[in-house]
């Protein structure tokens, strides 16, 4: 289920259509057989282990529901490139009738969290707090050309990001403050988890971006668990755990000590990169709000300032055959977004803008000096997104609001 979605995000963020092409019989047999022999009651959605990795769970997993849905989404985007039109309509349609269904039957509203898996038969939610609760907020979908930030309804979304960052579910110091494996009472035991992983406190930082939760005690809270552990961690009397400048699988933690201090085979990996999406991701895509889809000449740029800073930059973003620099800026109620996007990146078309807070009015658009009126708008997870479109070369949008 992830296949597909992996050729697509690179397909988007290099214009490499051959690639795309080399993978793309691959990826439609993948979503056709996990359609065909995965999903045995036929409900749309899938049996299988999934990635937690722990006994006891209901035979249908939330993250493979999840990735699954962004799969067809990815395909089906691939397929409109390809003029596939008889796999678009069916990875398109397929999308649509899952995802308008996955809210009413993964939603635990007595945690206020989603189900980690449904047990068959009848779809009997299992709510045993492990971190994958937290992917219908990570996983960013791709419909009809447009990106949408995280899968769960606003409401929902921003509910169970902030439920999950107590002490029951995320570490405090000295530990990291990353996302424990299974929360506090969880798991088949009941005993919960209380073990920090790269690769949880990433979803947990991811889901925090594309809701607009960026601030300190939300998104930066989980950046910084990440970063610690490189350099200077808490719980290691402010030493690197393992090797410096390495982000390990695992990071010291209430239920697992430090790398350092274990026998040689029995230590996690001591550095692993699924860590770094939470950080990188957060940075390149989610502040900078650099949204690439070369493979059909599109380029969005749309930063969100992180809470409590007044800027954030970023120089030479590798995208297709060149890059992008681009600095956002926050004064009052002036928001300010400057890109330099090289010919060489492939876009041929291109957007400026910028995301504001929820409920926010515009009250002026420039565009390199220049009144736009007719800048587009739209409400997502993430904020109020105000674009307008442009070409590659030197840009600066100032938005005003009242």
């Amino acid at each position: 289920m992830k296949f597909p979605s992996t050729v697509a995000l690179l397909w988007r963020w290099t214009g490499d259509n051959a690639f795309r092409d080399e993978m793309y019989d691959f990826s439609v047999r993948n979503l056709r057989y996990v359609t065909s022999q995965l999903d045995a009651d036929h409900d749309g959605w899938p049996e299988g282990l999934g990635n937690v990795e722990r006994g006891g769970m209901g035979q249908e997993k939330l993250d493979n529901t999840v990735y699954y849905i962004r799969g067809l989404y990815d395909l089906a985007d691939m397929a409109k490139a390809k003029h596939d039109g008889r796999t678009f309509a069916w990875a398109n349609n397929l999308a649509r009738k899952i995802r308008d269904r996955f809210d009413s039957t993964w939603w635990y509203a007595a945690a206020s969290q989603y189900a980690d898996s449904l047990v068959d038969p009848g779809n009997v939610q299992s709510f045993q707090k492990h971190w994958i609760g937290q992917s219908p907020m990570e996983a960013e979908l791709q419909v009809n050309g447009r990106t949408q930030a995280g899968l769960a309804p606003y409401a929902h979304g921003t509910t169970a990001l902030a439920g999950r960052e107590n002490d029951c579910y995320s570490g405090t110091p000295p530990f990291s403050t990353g996302l424990f494996h299974t929360g506090c009472g969880g798991g088949a035991n009941g005993q919960g988890e209380k073990v920090i992983f790269g690769l949880t406190t990433s979803i947990q930082s991811i889901g925090e971006g594309n809701y607009g939760r960026l601030g300190a005690g939300q998104q930066q809270r989980y950046t910084h668990a990440l970063a610690d552990p490189m350099f200077a961690e808490p719980a290691t009397g402010g030493t690197p755990d393992e090797q410096p400048g390495a982000m390990p699988e695992i990071f010291p933690s209430p239920d697992q000590g430090a790398n350092i201090d274990r026998c040689w085979t029995c230590r996690s990996m001591f550095m692993q990169a699924w860590g770094n999406y939470g950080t990188a991701w957060a940075v390149v895509h989610q502040w900078l709000g650099v949204q690439p889809d070369l493979g059909n000449g599109r380029l969005v740029v749309v930063p969100q300032v992180p809470q409590g800073q007044p800027a954030v930059s970023g120089d030479r973003i590798r995208l297709g055959g060149g890059y992008a620099d681009v600095a956002a800026s926050v004064s009052g109620s002036r928001y300010t977004t400057t890109i330099d996007v090289q010919r060489a990146v492939g876009a041929d078309k291109v957007w400026i803008g910028h995301t504001l807070p929820r409920g926010s009015r515009v009250a002026q658009v420039l565009l390199d000096g220049h009144v736009v009126t007719d800048a587009t708008t739209r409400t997502t997870n993430r904020g109020l997104e105000v674009t307008v479109p442009t070409r590659a070369g030197s840009h600066t949008l100032v938005v005003t609001t009242s």
